[in-house]
Order: structure tokens, then C-alpha cells, then sequence
């Protein structure tokens, strides 16, 4: 009998495991598919199903195999289940004491002034157009008032409305101005509700009504007084709790991620293929959301265009270098035309951020682009490419090719690296690689930074698979594809021409290695310099037909908001951006967007252009650029003089000095969050080969368990902060609210 109890006993475990796990599987549809009503608890009893299911998983998998990380993670479904129903629904439970009545009231039953309003008497609403205030004045109240929802109908083409609340409670006889607000944002039902945290009963409230743009009109229909703000579980929330959590704890504890990547090899690849592929699909998920509303297919039929998708390409169809487009005689015969007040002043008509030379146009803009996109589609099709369509294509291109070079750079320098290191160093290089600030605002100076960013991604991949750079047989025909994609990121944006310098000097430090023959040398040297010759030549002879010169790239021609060709160099310019780009420090906040860098502009005494929107520096969007605090130190790791020189070569020249010239050479076009494309992967990568190389040399099992806590850190860290700074440039709280009310849901629990 005993043994028999022995052998059901397995049987009776797993019957109860599955009874409960139906139950909570019952609990998820019943609320779900609402058949069975929470209230302004909706949601809870699903959350519970789903975080009891994900336990019970972890319990399964661990009879079979123990696991720290998966114990780490079953705790933190309950740890975030909990949070999820107390803290941040912290909202919901103020009326929970204090005597609150829900009452509700017709805007036609308060007093109504100020700004345009109309009324309907039948049905008790009152509609608000404008942006001036309408006053809706509820006197003898006597009640106190926990919470405040507006029942709200939008114009056509309105997204939010304004409200602010005056009041006289028990503490203040008068009303107290402005003592609550919010905005209300369509296909946002939560955003209906503010939260009252006032004293005793109400006396008298205004409530005051406005929207933000002239032609913008809302409708209110009710009024409710301490209805309970529905609770708002939010999936975003619970999944950064649970699984990037859990990640960053694997890197410390898991004894799978803390395996050398030579031995994980196609888990990590997999993973950073993995991630990858999900920074693509946000990136098109972004482009998507603000696509105009005549929709995708339109925007492959397009009849104009851009400076770049139209101008030029018409330009050379036509077989000439300046722009069709003629200058006005007015501005032929101005004394200085590049002067955007005299132009101004005079009423002189001129195309904007164009370049006027020898009275003709011509724009200073890559033409990379044009020759391989916009040119032939519009040979083909007749159309105009889109410009948001354009800078989805290559910053998904560039994405593909920046998940490939850092597995070629894993797989050659990183091979003893943990896993776990491998790929939240990559988690931090996609968050911090610059190109979401061209996805998020796709307009025609976006085309040039995000080809540059495709080209040069393309390039560095071909390079360091090429065995260049490393033991092992060179690959000419890998070699010719860098040096061609190299030579397109320079004709793309003249600035990457810095990242072709190292290219040749790589070159040159590869000659010997490349082949035991003369002639194999000699191929190895016509692959690496025939194509970008063969297109540096190209952009020399076009720049030399437009502006006399093949060093001149027109830009100081352009007609803008400042004088390029009188402008005066001043130091400051140059900290200004020096500081902005790699030392501003983030500024934390309870109001929206939560993050904010103030842009620093060193008092310089005079004009510099600043572009809207900043970001923080990039020494704290990404924790592991301080490594290059210790690249002392690692160099004094390596055996030999030759070791230190080769190796600070290949990672201080491409990683630091260039974007560092990068940087320093922004000084005269402004301050434009765009250029970080230009710069920040690079810088980032070199950082991580830094401190990759001092772990796989260390002996200290202390120093290296620190090590991962700090990169572990460092991902959540990059990807809060970079995430809430990017949210807001790419989707203005203006033309996308809701966007902006869900990132606000997501984190101001306490609103």
C-alpha cells in the first residue's frame, strides 16, 4: 500500500497542478472577454491568472532542472503582480476612505463663461472651441471630491483638451487657482479621470476647459464626481519588471549566461540575431503609427518630392549638377544672399537650405541616396520616393548590419567573453546607437544620416569579416564589398570620411598578412582601394564641377538660418558640443516626459544654432563608455609594445579619436540630436572592447561578479533613459498624445 501511495503521489501532483492551472486559465478568459464584470478592477483577476500560470511554469521546468535565474524570475511575477495591483493602481484606491459620494452633473447646470462655447439646452452639453478658456462654475457643492471624470466627445480632427480645476475646500475659504489638472486625450478613457487630493468637503469648483489649437473643439457631456478611477494594468510595465529584471539578474547569477561565448555561440548569436530583428520591427512599428493618413501603398506613388528625392534626381535625369529650380534676379543681385536677415529684410524669395553658387542652385546633400534609391525607382516607376519610407528602409538595412558587425566583433575579440555580457552589451548598442532620432523624425535631413548610418554599418561589417584584421584567410571579395560600401557612407554624408582614414589605415597594417604572395598582396590592395577610389574620385569631380573645387562640398553656401560663409570659428562652439554630446547629465522629474537634459550653451556670448530636442551624453546613456576611464590599464595588460600599438589602433582610432573629430567638426552646423548616429555605436563598442578585454584578464571572481551588476545595471539604465528621451522627439505631445498619455500610464503611477 505504501509503495503504491509512493508511485500516485506524482500523479496526484500533477493533477493538482493542472486543476489549478485551468482555474487560473479560467480566471484570464473570464476577464478577458469581460463575461464576468470587475468594475474599475477590470483586469486584476487576468493578471492574477497570468502571473499564477507563469509561476506554476517555473516550478515545472525547475523539477527538472534547478535554475537561480528562473527562481528569480518566478519571484518577480509575484513581486510585479503585487506592484502592478497596489502601487501603481495607486489612483484607483483614493476614495477608499473619506466618505465620498459619486455624483454627476450637466455642464448646464453650472455656471458657464470665458472663451467660445456652445450650448446645447436639450441634451445638457457644452462644446468648447479654441484656445481660450470656458469656466464651468459649480457653487455650494458642500461634498468632498475625491476624483473628477468628464464624460468627452472630440471634434474631427481633435487628439486633447486642457483641463484645470479651481476649488475652495475646508482649508481656504477663496478658490486655490490651478490646484488640479490634466489633459484628456482621445481613445484614452483613463485620461478622462484626475485624481483630487483636497481637504474635507468642497465648497465651490471651477472647472476650466480649453484645447490647445484654434480649430480644435471637445464636447462635454457629463461631469462625475468620485467615480473610482478604473484600474490601468499595464503589460509594458509588468514585462520590463519580469524579463529584463530577470535578464539582468541571469547576467550576475545564470551559470548558462556566464559561459564564454565560444561555448554559447549559437544561443548568443541567435539572441543578438533575436534582438535585432525586434529593433526592426519597432523601428517600422514607429514609421507605421506616423504614417500620413492616405496610408502605406501612397506612399510608394508619389508625384513630388524633396530636395533630395525630387530635385536631384530631376537634376540628373536632366545631366547637370545644379538644380533645375532658378534663383530670383532679387537675390542674384544681392550684396550678401547668405545672410538670412537681409533676405528678410529686403523680401527676397529663396529656397530654403539649399546652395546658391555663381547664380545657380544646388544642393550639398549626399547623393548616395539618389544614385542607389532615388534615381533608379524614379527611371522605374515614374514615382518619387517617399522620404519616411526612405529612412525606414536604410535604418532597418543599417540595423541588420549593426547586429552582424557586433557578432563579427564577438566571434573574432569577445569569444571569451560571458554570454551574458555579449548580448546585454548589444541590448545597450541598440538602445544608444542614434538612429531612433532619424526613424522618429522623418524629415529629408533624416535621408542622409540614416543612408550614412546603412552604408558605414555595411562597410564595418564586410571589414571585419573580412579577416582582415585577424588570423585566418583574407577575403578579397569581402574586402572590395567594405571598401564600396565605405566609399557610398562618405558619398552619403561627407562627414563619415573620417571612418574611410581608418579603413586605410587598417589597409595598410593588413598588406603583409593578406597573402604570402606579392601578387596576392597586391590583389588584396586593388580590392581595398579601387571602389572607394573609384567613388572619392567621383565626389572630387562633382564637387569641382559645382563649387571649382574637389575639396569643397558647398555646405558653407547654403542659404539657412545662419551665414556659413562669414560665420567665425569661437572655442565655445566646439565645448558646447563636446559637452551636450558625451557629459550632459540627465535631469529626473515627476512631470512629463520624466527625463529631461537641458541643452548647455557655455553662455557663449553669441549665435549658435541649437535644433529642437536633446539628449543626455552619451558617458550616461550608456554606463560603459567609463570604461574607457581603464583603457590604460588594458593596454598594460597586453604582452608587447607592438600588441598595445596594434590594438589602441584598432580601437582608438575608429572608437574614439574619429567621432571625436566628428564631434568637434559639428561646431559650425549646431547642435542636432540626429548627428548621434554619426558616432555614438562606435564609441560604444570600442568602450566594450575595452572592458571585455580586463574581464577575460582578470583572475578576480569578486571584481568580475561586479563587473556584471554594473553592466546589468547599465542595460536598465540605457533603456529607460533613452527610451523616455526618444519617446517624446519621435511622437510630440501635440500631433500624438495618445502616444505620449500611454508612456505617462506606463510611469506616473501616482497621477
Amino acid at each position: 500500500m505504501k509503495e503504491m501511495n509512493e508511485k500516485e503521489l506524482p500523479k496526484l501532483r500533477r493533477g493538482g497542478l493542472f486543476v489549478v492551472a485551468l482555474v487560473l486559465l479560467i480566471f484570464v478568459l473570464l476577464d478577458a472577454f469581460r463575461i464576468l464584470s470587475m468594475g474599475a478592477y477590470q483586469g486584476s483577476l487576468a493578471l492574477i491568472g497570468v502571473a499564477g500560470l507563469l509561476f506554476l511554469a517555473t516550478k515545472v521546468i525547475r523539477r527538472r532542472k534547478e535554475s537561480r535565474t528562473l527562481r528569480f524570475f518566478g519571484r518577480m511575477v509575484i513581486i510585479s503582480t503585487i506592484l502592478e495591483l497596489t502601487l501603481f493602481q495607486l489612483p484607483s484606491y483614493s476614495l477608499l476612505s473619506g466618505g465620498y459620494e459619486q455624483k454627476t452633473f450637466l455642464p448646464t447646470s453650472a455656471s458657464i463663461s470665458g472663451g467660445e462655447s456652445t450650448i446645447d439646452e436639450t441634451g445638457g452639453a457644452v462644446t468648447v472651441t479654441g484656445k481660450d478658456q470656458v469656466i464651468m462654475e459649480f457653487q455650494q457643492l458642500d461634498m468632498p471630491v475625491g476624483t473628477i471624470q468628464v464624460d468627452v466627445d472630440y471634434g474631427e480632427k481633435t487628439k486633447r483638451a486642457q483641463l484645470k480645476i479651481d476649488m475652495a475646500d475646508e482649508t481656504h475659504v477663496d478658490y486655490r487657482y490651478d490646484i488640479a489638472s490634466g489633459v484628456v486625450v482621445k481613445d484614452n478613457d483613463n485620461s478622462n479621470y484626475t485624481a483630487c487630493r483636497f481637504s474635507g468637503d468642497v465648497s465651490q469648483l471651477r472647472l476650466k476647459v480649453s484645447c490647445f489649437n484654434d480649430n480644435d473643439s471637445v464636447t462635454i457631456q457629463a461631469i462625475h464626481f468620485n467615480k473610482t478611477i478604473p484600474f490601468d494594468i499595464s503589460a509594458i510595465r509588468f514585462g520590463f519588471l519580469t524579463l529584463v529584471t530577470t535578464f539582468c539578474y541571469g547576467i550576475v547569477a545564470s551559470s548558462f549566461l556566464k559561459k564564454p561565448f565560444r561555448e554559447t555561440r549559437k544561443s548568443t548569436t541567435a539572441s543578438v540575431l533575436a534582438l535585432t530583428g525586434a529593433a526592426v520591427l519597432l523601428a517600422t512599428s514607429i514609421i507605421m503609427i506616423k504614417l500620413p493618413e492616405d496610408g502605406f501603398a501612397s506612399r510608394w506613388k508619389l508625384e513630388a518630392g524633396n530636395q533630395i528625392t525630387q530635385e536631384l534626381v530631376d537634376a540628373f535625369e536632366n545631366k547637370q549638377v545644379n538644380l533645375l529650380k532658378e534663383p530670383t534676379e532679387q537675390l542674384i543681385n544681392m550684396e550678401n544672399p547668405y545672410d538670412w536677415s537681409a533676405r528678410n529684410q529686403e523680401g527676397v524669395s529663396a529656397e530654403w537650405d539649399h546652395v546658391y553658387y555663381d547664380g545657380k542652385y544646388y544642393s550639398y546633400y549626399g547623393i548616395a541616396p539618389v544614385l542607389t534609391f532615388f534615381l533608379p525607382y524614379h527611371k522605374l516607376t515614374g514615382h518619387y520616393f517617399a522620404c519616411d519610407m526612405a529612412v525606414w528602409i536604410f535604418s532597418c538595412i543599417g540595423l541588420v548590419f549593426l547586429g552582424l558587425t557586433y557578432l563579427a566583433i564577438a566571434k573574432r575579440w569577445f569569444r571569451d567573453v560571458p554570454a551574458g555580457c555579449v548580448i546585454g552589451g548589444f541590448v545597450i548598442l541598440l538602445t544608444v546607437c542614434g538612429i531612433w532620432y532619424s526613424v522618429g523624425r522623418t524629415i529629408f535631413y533624416e535621408i542622409a544620416m540614416s543612408c550614412g548610418f546603412m552604408y558605414l554599418n555595411a562597410g564595418a561589417y564586410f571589414l571585419i569579416s573580412s579577416n582582415m584584421l585577424t588570423d585566418g584567410k583574407t577575403s578579397f571579395v569581402r574586402t572590395a564589398l567594405c571598401s564600396l560600401f565605405l566609399g557610398f557612407a562618405v558619398l552619403s554624408r561627407p562627414t563619415l570620411a573620417v571612418y574611410a582614414i581608418c579603413a586605410a589605415v587598417f589597409l595598410l597594417m593588413s598588406i603583409k598578412s593578406s597573402s604570402s604572395t606579392i601578387k596576392g598582396r597586391i590583389l588584396f590592395i586593388l580590392c581595398a582601394a579601387v571602389p572607394i577610389c573609384v567613388l572619392g574620385g567621383f565626389q572630387m569631380w562633382y564637387n569641382a564641377a559645382r563649387f571649382g573645387s574637389p575639396f569643397d562640398f558647398g555646405i558653407k553656401y547654403s542659404l539657412t538660418i545662419n551665414d556659413f560663409v562669414h560665420s567665425q570659428f569661437h572655442l565655445v562652439f566646439v565645448l558646447i558640443v563636446l559637452f551636450n554630446f558625451l557629459f550632459a547629465v540627465p535631469g529626473f522629474s515627476t512631470d512629463f516626459p520624466y527625463i529631461k537634459t537641458p541643452f548647455s550653451s557655455f553662455h557663449a556670448n553669441g549665435y549658435y544654432f541649437a535644433d529642437a530636442g536633446n539628449t543626455s551624453g552619451i558617458f550616461f546613456l550608456a554606463l560603459p563608455v567609463f570604461g574607457y576611464l581603464l583603457s590604460g590599464r588594458a593596454l598594460r595588460r597586453l604582452p608587447d609594445r607592438k600588441s598595445r600599438l596594434r590594438y589602441g589602433t584598432l580601437v582608438g582610432l575608429p572608437c574614439v579619436i574619429m567621432p571625436l573629430i566628428i564631434i568637434c567638426s559639428i561646431w559650425e552646423s549646431g547642435y542636432a540630436i540626429r548627428y548621434t548616429a554619426d558616432f555614438s555605436w562606435e564609441i560604444i563598442i570600442g568602450a566594450l572592447a575595452v572592458l571585455f578585454w580586463l574581464y577575460r584578464m582578470s583572475t578576480n571572481e569578486t571584481k568580475k561578479t561586479w563587473f556584471r551588476g554594473f553592466l546589468a545595471c547599465s542595460i536598465m539604465l540605457a533603456l529607460v533613459i533613452n527610451i523616455v528621451q526618444i519617446i517624446p522627439f519621435a511622437f510630440s505631445e501635440n500631433d500624438y498624445p495618445e502616444v505620449c498619455r500611454a508612456m505617462q500610464d506606463v510611469i506616473a503611477f501616482w497621477d
